[in-house]
């Protein structure tokens, strides 16, 4: 087992009023998760301080923390000006008292100013009592958009002792993010959302480790999805300290850490070789999901993605084990088909045994089907299709693409089909019409709801298949998905290079559910459809 301790920054207790009933959220169920992930402790708050009451839900988060050692409370605060909220001496005063370290904030969602006439005198004094603040910062997601940019840089300027950290940072957010904690030491970021192409090795090359955190968002997230992007990141074991705990307990002032799990006996080859950060090195491992940019060119305006050419992604990938990665170029699906085909052609030439390319055929602009289908498939060797719908808005259904499903049908392809505004019945027309191409969803793991829709397509249908790879890596979804529809239809991806591959990787290898399970999603199910294609010279 991995001997380092982890503390988790980011997680939180009780039911949401926006989530499904079948998304796990029991306190039961969390210290299970982390006894299966071996981690340590965590820092908690309330769902119902957040979405309600603090005052009410901080009571819960204190209780829960008093019966379980493991749980460290965090409470949910607000500002004191309108009388309704706890004054901020007396809230100091007591927290200290009760062995509480840390208060988060929620300034969008209960409608305050993070400007000093409002949060001043709070900020002021958890400063002085050297108490942490966490807030979220998201991007493109207003539940999570709590503080701008602008706000972290004042804060950080005007409070230089007052220790931020925030959550749900997400993969966009590096051009902002870097500038700012290399100017405020004070600034803390997490990774349970950040999980950006190699971002912990950028974070520590160019800020180093210190300002660093481990954080899981339970229950929301797989907590171990955010255990493996730390145990398989690429830096010295001294910095992965610091971030898994270290770095935690000093913001915290913790004197001690909660106490190692008993030692039993692993027998999921494949747990026992996430929690000691080794390679899937006895299976055919195989990432479906996979976006590359041309050799040795990684700049874009998605998000930064260092090293994001295929031999860059092989190379990110072999360290979780991955023999073979299906990709499609990013230009391809987003500016130029034609030339994204190309890159990937090159790609083919250079790594023939680890890599598989999708297509990227966009119908407004081919005059030549049948010219255009012998390029992609029999000169260049390319098995996948990757339409696709968010950029040029065509329906999966439209008559545009329909040579291209006839080869695909002829010939066995699969086609990693991406959520579109009339998803489930453009796949149930293609699959009826189409059953030799081999229809993979992706992003089922996107959230219960996806979940549920793209199972009954793929109960219905044998030909359709649920693509994981989702930033959510949401919380029990994969055991969900096994449990009702059997591990035989649900495909690994990873959506590197946008993603980091480590935590989509962590999200099977942590999950509840039979090393068999893990096998077939893994890599046995994509190499059956693999196999399928018929491609000849």
């Amino acid at each position: 087992m991995n001997q380092l301790k982890y503390l988790d920054c980011h997680a939180s207790i009780g039911k949401w009023w926006d989530r499904d009933p079948d998304h796990p959220w029991t306190i039961d169920k969390m210290l299970e998760d982390m006894k299966r992930c071996q981690i340590h402790g965590a820092l908690i708050y309330s769902n119902l301080a957040k979405e309600l009451q603090p005052s009410v839900g901080n009571q819960q988060t204190l209780q829960v923390c008093r019966e379980h050692p493991r749980l460290i409370p965090c409470l949910v605060v607000l500002p004191d000006q309108c009388g309704d909220f706890i004054q901020t001496s007396r809230l100091i005063s007591d927290m200290l008292e009760n062995g509480v370290r840390a208060v988060k904030l929620f300034p969008m969602l209960h409608r305050y100013s993070m400007d000093d006439r409002t949060v001043g005198r709070l900020l002021k004094g958890l400063e002085q009592a050297e108490i942490p603040v966490l807030i979220d910062r998201g991007e493109n997601d207003a539940a999570t958009i709590q503080i701008s940019w602008d706000d972290v840089a004042k804060i950080c300027s005007l409070y230089p002792n007052l220790n931020l950290i925030l959550h749900s940072v997400r993969w966009e957010a590096t051009r902002y993010f870097i500038p700012l904690a290399m100017e405020f030491s004070n600034l803390y970021v997490e990774f349970s959302n950040y999980q950006a192409n190699r971002i912990i090795e950028l974070l520590v090359e160019k800020i180093g480790a210190d300002q660093l955190l481990f954080g899981t968002q339970m229950m929301e997230k797989s907590p171990g999805a955010a255990k493996a992007m730390v145990d398989y990141a690429d830096i010295s074991q001294t910095d992965r300290q610091k971030i898994v705990a270290g770095n935690l307990q000093r913001l915290l002032k913790l004197e001690r850490i909660p106490g190692d799990y008993p030692e039993d006996e692993v027998n999921d080859v494949i747990l026992k070789k996430a929690h000691q950060a080794q390679p899937i090195d006895d299976m055919e491992v195989i990432d479906s999901h996979a976006h590359h940019f041309e050799s040795d060119h990684f700049d874009n305006v998605i998000a930064v993605q260092p090293k994001s050419d295929v031999r860059g992604i092989i190379e990110r990938n072999s360290r979780i084990g991955v023999d073979i990665t299906c990709s499609s170029p990013w230009v391809g699906i987003w500016s130029d088909y034609e030339q994204g085909n190309r890159i990937t052609a090159e790609a083919i030439q250079q790594f023939p045994d680890q890599f598989i390319g999708y297509a990227t055929l966009d119908p407004r602009y081919i005059k030549d089907w049948k010219a255009e289908l012998i390029l992609c498939y029999q000169q260049y060797r390319m098995l996948g299709m990757k339409p696709y719908f968010p950029r040029n808005r065509i329906a999966y259904n439209d008559p545009l693409y329909q040579p291209w499903y006839e080869y695909g049908n002829e010939h066995r392809l699969f086609s990693l089909m991406h959520p579109s505004d009339k998803f489930e019945t453009e796949i149930e027309d293609l699959a009826e019409q189409f059953p030799e191409i081999s229809f993979l969803l992706a992003h089922t793991g996107m959230s219960y709801s996806q979940v549920k829709k793209h199972l009954e397509l793929a109960k219905k249908f044998s030909n359709v298949f649920c693509e994981i790879t989702y930033t959510a890596v949401t919380n029990g979804a994969i055991e969900f998905l096994v449990n009702e529809l059997g591990s035989e239809k649900i495909i690994y991806g990873s959506d590197t290079s946008m993603r980091d591959p480590f935590p989509q990787f962590g999200w099977v290898a942590y999950a509840d559910i039979a090393e068999k399970d893990k096998r077939n999603i893994l890599g046995k199910n994509m190499r059956k459809i693999i196999d399928r294609c018929k491609i000849t010279t």
